[in-house]
């Protein structure tokens, strides 16, 4: 087996890293799996900017590291692309974050998590497949991400700021169109500016920092299950930008 850098690990060899290089501005994080005993299937199982393997059909988040959130949800668009210039789910959950009562702040950050695999569907494509299957689908692979990094689901201040956030990236990032709205609370006074993938990135992973402490201890008594694709490392607040 190839031998990866543990997440964590600064004062990389980059030679061994791949392409990848400080100088460059595109480094990532490198996951480290030492159990990795049986080859999953790319079919149902997601390969993750550090190398972190989840495995959908029994997704165990645990020493998953935060920069593959934040990667991933950075170059996500909102709306389905659709904005004048590109507005990515990380920016939307910084924002939420923000607008939160400050108890809040950690699940407000975290708490669209699950699209950094499922990508952000749009409400009418929801309502298209069906709301409940979708998230009957999705469930598993965020409980297991709340668990690893302690937020909390369903959060109802958080319900009301992302309806905030729909609005003013509604006011601000798509033109004006004759559809009914009424279910959104009014958008906030300030204009959104979206400052693209790359700072999008360093923004998610400056809020979690700061709003890190808010997160819910892990339960001692639980135990990681045993999936194909787990990793050994545990290093939550890895960063890897």
């Amino acid at each position: 087996m190839r031998k990866l850098i543990a997440p964590g690990q600064y004062g990389y060899d980059w030679s061994a890293a791949g392409p990848f290089s400080p100088d460059r501005g595109d480094c990532m994080t490198i996951a480290y799996q030492p159990d990795l005993l049986i080859k999953p299937s790319g079919r149902t199982a997601m390969l993750l900017s550090s190398g972190f393997v989840l495995d959908l059909l029994n997704p165990d988040a645990t020493g998953m590291p935060i920069s593959d959130v934040a990667r991933s949800l950075s170059q996500q668009p909102r709306w389905a692309g659709a904005t004048k210039a590109f507005f990515s789910v990380a920016e939307h959950s910084v924002m939420v974050s923000k607008l939160v009562p400050p108890e809040f702040a950690f699940d407000g950050l975290m708490h669209d998590a699950d699209e950094m695999i499922s990508g952000d569907i749009a409400s009418c494509v929801k309502v298209l497949i069906g709301r409940d299957r979708i998230k009957a689908a999705l469930k598993p692979i965020l409980v297991s991400m709340a668990a690893w990094f302690g937020f909390r689901l369903d959060v109802p201040q958080v319900k009301v700021a992302d309806t905030i956030c729909m609005a003013t990236e509604l006011r601000d990032l798509l033109p004006p169109a004759w559809m009914d709205w009424g279910h959104l609370l009014p958008p906030v006074p300030e204009t959104i500016v979206p400052v693209g993938p790359a700072a999008a990135y360093e923004l998610f992973m400056a809020r979690y920092e700061e709003v890190k402490h808010l997160a819910l201890k892990p339960d001692p008594g639980r135990k990681p299950k045993r999936s194909r694709a787990r990793h050994g490392s545990e290093c939550r607040s890895t960063g890897g930008g």
